[in-house]
């Protein structure tokens, strides 16, 4: 599949290398309008053509695909517009700032017969496959709370004017880098959210950057859940799941792309386990598994119900948050 990555930054870099190593792409454009320094090296060594402005390569009929590694309130038209010039489209997340950009960006898709590859590489990390296996087994028994923490520092160091830390494209601070990928959990096992409350506060870096995230959510199965994000404190990555017959702990070492290793401890019926897992390179297992879906081979793994529904709770986070922790019924 020949493709153009859109958005040249830390994170499109990624991308870029990744997708090298897969021998289902190929990587034709580049796209950044502000590209940083060096960035013409990377193009070159990548063997990729450098524009400024996506229009440009959306009209090249060898373009399959669109990925997209852009500031997050940019997605919604840049999707429109891909779909619409007849490309498959890959988003990192968030797919939209809005539910009912959710909606509209999939009914797009639908429409021009395309499929939205989302960037949840988490999905395919051994310990959460694990972890889905055991939850659909039956194992842990009725899923009843779900806890989650997801904070770092690396925000401490960043300009204040990095577009990571403006409320226009990271609202409640650190949902929008991480936190989305602990919901989308939320959404695979509790299925659609029915309330949310949530509170923020800048505590370390200035306003209006919110660097603590903190909300409960309830889900329209019965289930529980929360999620704590802190921008200005060392590593530190959990996620918890609680059954009636069992509860199972995934804790990180580091971000995905440090090559560090995430152990599993489980307990079911009075028996504890506990395993290690090695990285493995889930961010082009994501990108694989679309391109099977484009191709017909197999469904991927997210449902558009899903995909809406990580975005309606995203959108109730921010919306709770901006009123003081007010529940938003959904």
């Amino acid at each position: 599949m020949q493709v153009a990555v859109v958005g040249l930054g830390w994170w499109g870099k990624q991308i870029v290398r990744s997708l090298d190593q897969s021998s289902r792409f190929e990587v034709i454009y580049g796209v950044d309008p502000a590209p940083p320094a060096g960035t013409a090296d990377f193009a070159q060594q990548f063997h990729f053509a450098l524009e400024a402005e996506m229009g440009k390569v959306l009209g090249d009929p060898r373009v399959e695909a669109v990925v997209l590694a852009t500031p997050h309130a940019l997605h919604e038209a840049q999707i429109l517009a891909a779909l619409a010039a007849g490309k498959n489209v890959f988003c990192e997340k968030p797919l939209t700032m809005s539910a009912a950009g959710a909606v509209r960006v999939i009914a797009a898709a639908e429409k021009h017969g395309k499929v939205i590859g989302i960037g949840h590489e988490r999905r395919w990390e051994e310990a959460f496959e694990e972890l889905a296996r055991l939850y659909t087994s039956g194992a842990l028994g009725r899923l009843l709370y779900m806890d989650a923490n997801y904070s770092h520092d690396m925000f401490t160091r960043a300009d204040s004017g990095n577009w990571r830390l403006s409320p226009t494209h990271a609202p409640a601070g650190m949902m929008t880098s991480v936190g989305i990928h602990l919901t989308d959990f939320f959404i695979l096992f509790a299925g659609p959210p029915a309330e949310v409350r949530a509170q923020t506060a800048s505590m370390v870096i200035p306003a209006p950057y919110e660097d603590l995230v903190g909300a409960s959510i309830r889900f329209k199965s019965g289930a529980r859940a929360s999620i704590n994000l802190l921008a200005a404190t060392p590593f530190y990555g959990r996620f918890t799941m609680y059954g009636e017959k069992g509860w199972v702990e995934i804790s990180s070492e580091a971000n995905v792309d440090q090559g560090k290793p995430t152990t599993l401890t489980q307990v079911v019926s009075g028996e504890r386990k506990v395993r290690q897992y090695l990285p493995t390179d889930t961010v082009t297992a994501n990108f694989e598994a679309w391109a099977d879906a484009v191709e017909g081979r197999q469904p991927y793994r997210f449902t558009n119900e899903q995909l809406v529904g990580n975005i309606q709770m995203f959108e109730a986070i921010v919306n709770s948050s901006r009123q003081g922790g007010k529940p938003i019924e959904l």
